[in-house]
């Protein structure tokens, strides 16, 4: 669940506030330019002569003068070339990215001041100095751009204001930044951006990155900083930005995280941070917007000061060990009146207390997530005056009572879950009125009870929906036709005992993932699944009422994971055109139907198959001699007429679990059995077998 919102949803929603613009340096496609002085125009045709283009993107580079080249730009009044900007334009970088080595005579270009060549694929080494002569260089931007040596390049460059030398992940190949003490002498640098490089001595690196008394942005995300010792003698007051997130840093918070007084962004996420969290960061810093200590192990009852909260835009807690009251409030009302809160998740952790009834406190709130607590009381009538917000989770918690009704005034919402809780009460079209822009709804363990009429038409196109254990019958819920979009539909125990609707499978032509289980639906299961569904990963439609035969259309679902249509009243053959292109299916349940005929070859193609349940039907015949070669988990025939010997079974380590009881198999019980390291259950009763039992079944030791 949480994977959708952290993947999909904040990305889209973050990156207003991410974006940096420490320096005024633009990047530019097209770049107005004077002619240029003749040595600096043949620089970048040497350049350009130790590169692939695929894109042609230095296309422009043929003229006579550097007018009109791409990335160029000379000074109008002293003709030097200034500005060198070949930063990768294409959304798919390798359809774009320049390529192959950096030619030294960059080295010419000794007016430059800006050079970004980010989101390429260049290699640079020892021997190839492309960067010692440029001393007014201001701007460096290697980020994503070249694998091989750079450090000892760099001592020279003592006028840079910004340099990256950044990648994305610590997987991709990056610059050896091992040897970087020249950064002490850049007494002009303001942003710094190391992310994902190998730092030979972090803690020496800190120290010395410390020593940059002009820096303001500095980040180090997945840099092995798992030193963060309070011994450090560290100087951060000029930082405005500062993210040491993904470090591993195994320590509680040191000192010197007290002395940012003019930080706006801190991101700490994802290290190992231990002890109480220091409220006095928040306290003594008015300019902070920002706040990110997700996935550490910090304590203390965080929220029960609500004002220090006031100035932040984005607070993220999630997956940490907070505890206390949730945004405790004195006389009913937020201790600072109107909130900046745009970004709230607190997911994860041990709040309790009731929901804050000020919800009208949070003009500016898009994204609330308070899953995974213990807050408890109802959903206050105020949510509805949460008018900016896109994303409510209150999933996993206490809250009881009813929804209410102000919350379908929402009208930018996308997503609400609110699932796993102790509330009841009716759902009606009220609390839909205006969510015109929702696309995923969980309401799935409560006690809520669906009551629209059959002609309602949703004001929304929803993609996902999850409401087990909700009364959403006895009707089969007539509105699902509007819906084009849907992806993942779960309406398993929903106390629907209707006929399937004819038209439910022209619906479901996007659907992904589909569980009908545990109702009373009758009729044909084609009306379901008989259209081929491309996109189906995982069907559920066990524990129903349900008729016909199994489609072959099932057959043509390639992304096709789980299948379960136990408990029904389905009859006739198996399906005989499973194909080795359904390399996903792992699991397949046709348990207590009334099929018939033997099992079908074509079944042995699906080599990831885990889990196969036939129990409980009329299948016959002998067993296949490849089906038992899968890598099967689990296998369960009984109930069944199959006939002969058992064949010989594969791999002797993955089964856990065999059930062949009442059939009529004949022959010996195969001592291959005793070879199943993993069984853990084994039921062969009610067979035509002879012979005896073998000894070594002493030493089934999993059983």
């Amino acid at each position: 669940m949480a994977s959708y919102f952290y993947s999909s949803f904040m990305p889209t929603l973050l990156c207003a506030f991410f974006v940096i613009q420490p320096l005024e340096f633009g990047h530019t496609k097209a770049l107005t330019n004077v002619s240029c002085i003749g040595t600096e125009r043949e620089a970048p045709l040497k350049f350009k002569q130790d590169l692939t283009d695929p894109s042609r993107h230095l296309g422009s580079w043929t003229s006579e003068g550097c007018r009109e080249w791409e990335g160029v730009k000379c000074s109008k009044k002293t003709s030097h070339v200034s500005k060198l900007d070949l930063r990768n334009p294409c959304d798919d970088l390798e359809s774009c990215s320049l390529g192959g080595k950096i030619h030294p005579a960059l080295n010419e270009l000794k007016f430059l001041k800006y050079l970004d060549l980010s989101f390429n694929d260049f290699v640079t080494n020892k021997t190839r100095m492309f960067l010692t002569s440029l001393h007014k260089l201001e701007y460096l931007n290697l980020s994503f751009a070249s694998h091989g040596h750079i450090s000892n390049q760099l001592s020279n460059l003592s006028s840079l204001r910004y340099l990256d030398l950044s990648r994305w992940n610590w997987w991709e190949p990056s610059l050896r930044t091992e040897n970087l003490q020249s950064l002490s002498t850049f007494s002009n640098l303001k942003y710094l951006d190391l992310s994902y490089t190998s730092l030979i001595n972090p803690k020496e690196w800190l120290s010395l990155v410390s020593m940059l008394s002009s820096l303001e942005f500095l980040l180090l995300m997945g840099c092995d900083l798992e030193d963060a010792s309070a011994s450090l003698r560290i100087n951060f007051t000029s930082l405005i930005f500062l993210d040491l997130s993904q470090n591993s840093m195994n320590s509680s918070s040191p000192p010197w995280f007290q002395n940012f007084s003019k930080l706006e962004h801190l991101d700490v996420s994802d290290n190992d941070l231990q002890g109480i969290f220091p409220t006095i960061i928040l306290e003594n810093n008015q300019w902070l917007t920002f706040l990110d200590v997700s996935s550490n192990r910090m304590e203390g009852e965080l929220l029960k000061n609500s004002s220090i909260f006031c100035n932040l835009q984005v607070l993220k807690l999630s997956s940490n060990k907070f505890s206390g009251r949730i945004f405790d409030t004195k006389d009913g009302a937020l201790n600072c009146g109107r909130s900046n809160l745009k970004i709230v998740d607190v997911y994860n952790n041990s709040f309790s207390g009731h929901l804050p009834n000020q919800f009208g406190n949070f003009k500016d709130l898009q994204f609330l997530d308070f899953s995974q607590n213990s807050i408890s009381g109802p959903i206050p009538d105020t949510v509805g005056q949460l008018l900016s917000l896109r994303m409510l989770n209150l999933s996993f918690n206490k809250l009881s009572g009813n929804i209410p009704k102000s919350i379908g005034q929402i009208s930018n919402l996308e997503v609400m879950d609110i699932s796993n809780n102790q509330l009841d009460g009716i759902v009606n079209q009220l609390h839909f009125a205006k969510l015109t822009n929702l696309t995923m709804w969980k309401i799935y363990s409560n006690g809520l009870v669906i009551n629209v009429t059959a002609s309602w038409v949703p004001p929304f196109q929803i993609q996902e929906i999850l409401m087990s254990s909700c009364k959403v019958g006895p009707k089969f819920p007539n509105w699902l036709r509007t819906q084009k979009k849907v992806s993942v539909l779960d309406m398993s125990n929903a106390s629907i005992s209707d006929e399937v609707p004819k038209w439910l499978s022209n619906a479901l032509s996007s659907i992904e993932q589909l569980d009908f289980s545990r109702n009373m639906l009758r009729g044909d299961i084609s009306r379901i699944i008989g259209k081929e569904m491309p996109l189906l990963t995982q069907v559920s439609l066990s524990r129903n009422n349900l008729s016909g035969k199994i489609p072959n259309s099932l057959c043509m679902s390639n992304e096709l994971s789980l299948l379960d249509l136990s408990k029904n009243q389905l009859f006739g053959r198996l399906p005989q055109c499973w194909k080795k292109s359904q390399a996903l299916l792992e699991w397949i349940s046709l348990g207590d139907n009334k099929l018939n005929g033997q099992i079908p070859e074509s079944l042995c193609h699906l080599e990831q198959l885990k889990i196969l349940g036939l129990h409980e039907n009329g299948l016959d015949g002998v067993l296949p001699k490849c089906l038992l070669k899968l890598d099967l988990v689990i296998l369960d025939l009984s109930g069944n007429q199959f006939t002969s010997r058992i064949p010989l079974f594969g791999n002797p380590r993955s089964f856990e679990i065999i059930d062949l009881e009442r059939n009529y198999f004949t022959g010996d019980i195969p001592l291959q059995l005793c070879h199943f390291a993993n069984l853990q259950y084994l039921s062969l009763s009610h067979n035509n077998f002879s012979g005896g039992i073998p000894r070594c079944f002493n030493n089934f030791s999993r059983m």
